[in-house]
């Protein structure tokens, strides 16, 4: 019973955080925070590696909950990064 309940509140928490970040997706552009200057323009590796590493931040956050699921995003982000290396 008491595994069952901790493992309620883990999937509680990671559900708010995917709501809250596909709601953040939905806003439209005009009521996002503005920033001051403009992204440049990155390259395609420099995008894959950007993205890779906030595939290993969301890992790394993951870590101590879920280990097995950790190391695939770990692995998913190498790979991407591998993927797109000029």
């Amino acid at each position: 019973m008491t595994t069952t309940a901790l493992h309620l509140k883990v999937q509680r928490g990671r559900f708010a955080h995917h709501a809250l970040a596909a709601l953040v997706g939905l806003l439209p552009v005009a009521l996002r925070p503005a920033t001051a200057h403009p992204a440049p323009a990155l390259s395609v590796s420099e995008a894959a590696s950007r993205e890779a590493q906030k595939v290993r931040e969301l890992a790394h956050s993951y870590s101590k909950t879920d280990p097995g699921f950790a190391a695939d995003l770990y692995a998913a982000a190498a790979r991407h990064e591998g993927l797109h290396t000029d």
